[in-house]
């Protein structure tokens, strides 16, 4: 879920009737929130769960630091796959963390890989608003899949990934009158491997946004990555959202650094001087085991 929408709540506080999550992740906000076939398979749990099913790694682990004005937000995530067509995964978010806000969420997925091109997940939420005086307590669940389809037809190597994820279904606990803002989006990356030294990545997700009624609309995204010999990469996208108040647009800069298994990257929005997301930039740090 992209980060656009919860900076609205940042600022609409306890009346809000919204609450979405950020997307911390470098790589994804790097290539414009393209998030339904990343492949930074430690936070896929934030973004498509399913997705960590294909991880050439059996396990990872991932922390992001994500910067937005006076607000900031903490994530940790990871993943282990006990054998070929399991996996467990397991993170932590902390944001809202300004003027008496502390809000968390804790998610727990499972996937389960079926046969070698589809995988399926499903992610559990415990979500924990602090605002001020007062505390929200919500429950949710997403439903994600994934399918990955080698072209083995093509002149260089390619990969067409496909993947889609509905999130937020549940709401909050006891009497409160917040909502959760309910989100379909599905997406696909293409991969080739032009030789052994450059990988070209470009993908596309398109998500709509269907409860609450004030928050409904349409967002997309657009993004590439370039990949030098496995250890340097360097990512651009493009962000539309159709309703600017809640999920406004911006562009997106990134880069990636890969020695043995340590894995840097770096995110950095270019937004409307008016936008609340101006300046806003993000750092991942991660471990390949």
């Amino acid at each position: 879920m992209l980060l656009t929408l919860f900076a609205l709540a940042t600022f609409t506080l306890v009346e809000a009737q919204e609450s979405a999550l950020p997307t911390i992740d470098a790589q994804t906000l790097g290539m414009g929130g393209v998030s339904m076939t990343s492949t930074s398979d430690a936070h896929a749990l934030f973004n498509n769960a399913a997705m960590a099913s294909f991880s050439l790694f059996p396990a990872k682990l991932s922390t992001s630091y994500y910067g937005q004005a006076d607000f900031d937000y903490y994530g940790i995530s990871g993943y282990w796959r006990f054998n070929p067509n399991n996996t467990l995964q397991l993170g932590w978010r902390q944001y809202l963390r300004e003027k008496g806000n502390n809000d968390s969420a804790l998610d727990v997925g499972y996937g389960r890989r079926l046969g070698e091109r589809t995988s399926l997940a499903v992610t559990g939420r415990y979500l924990m608003l602090k605002r001020y005086e007062e505390k929200s307590e919500a429950l949710a669940v997403d439903l994600a899949a994934a399918y990955v389809q080698p072209l083995t037809d093509w002149k260089h190597y390619s990969t067409l990934r496909l993947g889609a994820k509905l999130s937020n279904l549940g709401g909050f606990l006891g009497h409160s009158e917040l909502e959760l803002p309910m989100e379909v989006k599905a997406g696909a990356a293409l991969e080739t491997f032009f030789s052994d030294q450059h990988q070209l990545t470009v993908g596309a997700d398109l998500g709509y946004y269907f409860t609450p009624s004030d928050v409904r609309g349409f967002q997309a995204a657009l993004g590439a990555e370039y990949n030098l010999m496995q250890l340097i990469q360097l990512r651009a996208g493009y962000h539309v959202g159709e309703r600017k108040d809640y999920y406004p647009s911006f562009f997106s800069l990134g880069a990636g650094i890969r020695i043995l298994h340590i894995r840097v990257d770096f995110a950095y929005l270019i937004a409307e001087k008016e936008s609340l997301l101006r300046n806003t930039y993000s750092i991942s740090f991660g471990l390949d085991f």
